[in-house]
């Protein structure tokens, strides 16, 4: 394929395109700044092209040229589909390699507000979403407690949960509001042994779909106007514990990280509380000297 068809035949992409208009720019973008190399250089939209096309542009930063390489594959994977190109010359390109992301939490303030929204006649997704943030259970984890697997002996309440690898945990509920909001609901279920959480349609129990849920918890946080992501729930707590001086290795035990580098993400501490710890070392350390 020359410049020139791809040029026209982008166009016909983007229209296709299901994304966001952000998407779109970026996608269009991306494969004008190719159609003009190729037109500089006289090359064809071919496998060793495209090689010497990222060659030549190696300065680009591992995220920028991975959104530019998967514009360009969805592009060649649509060319394909309608007769436009006899093989995919993206096949055997190698994407960079990215961090991972640095999780962001939230302020317990913001997460209250979404909780406050919660119709108080909503107790069990009330109960679901406090429990996540107050013990950084996954949702997948959450959904998976059957009612045998709390122990609500007071002063000592805990939950045991199945983690990633078939991993089981014991888990504190260390929070007083947590565990009272527990009590009530446990007692308006008519069952003590099978999920905790349960779908109720039809006036039937069922499971409890991670779908189902991260939309009412959208609907929650959209009423509250918060931008929130149900797996920050789990970041907010973990960065919770970190700020509030907790060690990394008691975070990786509740969190239920295999590695600790995986925990080791969390270790960005507010400026303030890097500020505290120093005064307080300075005061422990330094306060005898005049």
């Amino acid at each position: 394929m020359d410049a020139p068809t791809l040029q026209t035949q982008a166009e016909r992409f983007l229209a296709d395109l299901k994304r966001s208009p952000q998407t779109v720019r970026a996608y269009r973008a991306d494969l004008r700044h190719l159609t003009g190399w190729l037109q500089e250089t006289g090359h064809l939209l071919e496998r060793e092209t495209l090689a010497n096309y990222f060659a030549a542009h190696s300065h680009w930063a591992p995220a920028t040229r991975s959104r530019k390489q998967t514009a360009l594959e969805r592009f060649c994977r649509w060319a394909l589909q309608h007769d436009l190109l006899d093989r995919d010359p993206t096949l055997h390109l190698e994407h960079p390699r990215l961090p991972p992301p640095h999780p962001r939490g939230l302020r317990r303030e913001e997460i209250e507000r979404i909780f406050a929204a919660i119709p108080p006649e909503q107790v069990r997704d009330a109960l679901l979403f406090r429990l996540v943030f107050e013990t950084g259970l996954r949702i997948g984890e959450a959904l998976g407690i059957h009612v045998e697997d709390l122990d609500l002996t007071r002063g000592d309440e805990h939950l045991t949960v199945i983690g990633k690898g078939s991993r089981k945990r014991t888990v504190l509920l260390d929070d007083p509001r947590l565990v009272n909001l527990l009590r009530r609901y446990l007692r308006t279920l008519g069952y003590t042994h099978g999920p905790l959480f349960q779908a109720r349609k039809n006036g039937r129990g069922g499971p409890l779909r991670y779908q189902s849920v991260q939309e009412r918890w959208q609907g929650y946080a959209g009423r509250a106007g918060v931008t929130c992501t149900l797996h920050q729930l789990r970041h907010s707590h973990a960065t919770e514990l970190v700020n509030g001086g907790v060690s990394l290795a008691t975070i990786r035990k509740r969190l239920g990280h295999q590695h600790i580098q995986t925990t080791l993400r969390y270790a960005e501490v507010s400026d303030q509380t890097a500020d505290m710890e120093m005064r307080q070392w300075r005061r422990k350390n330094l306060g005898y000297r005049h």
